[in-house]
């Protein structure tokens, strides 16, 4: 049987196929089937998150976008293939740890 296609993630991610993690500074979307990592992120490459590297990170599934969090800055990541769409910095706030909530219909 072939592989699904990476380009019906957002419909995988509905059925629980796929899921975000946070680790040591990075993002990785991997298929729970079978452990296959889809793509990984590391988080300080992407200009002015230096702060980012290796910290902890908390992540969401949010309308096919990986929404990620650490150290004051907030980050949306393409589901497809964990291109950045935005990204806000919050810097010199708190003690560096940054929690996400989402809205549940």
């Amino acid at each position: 049987m072939p592989e699904p296609a990476i380009s019906k993630l957002s419909d995988r991610s509905a059925t629980g196929v796929i899921v975000a993690v946070g680790h040591a500074g990075c993002v990785l979307l991997i298929e729970v089937a079978t452990g296959r990592v889809i793509w990984e992120r590391a988080l300080a490459e992407i200009p002015g998150a230096a702060a980012c590297d290796g910290q902890p990170i908390d992540v969401r599934l949010i309308a096919s976008r990986v929404i990620a969090g650490a150290m004051g800055h907030v980050f949306a990541l393409g589901l497809e293939d964990g291109s950045l769409l935005w990204h806000v910095e919050r810097h010199c706030r708190g003690d560096g740890a940054t929690r996400l909530a989402i809205e549940r219909s």
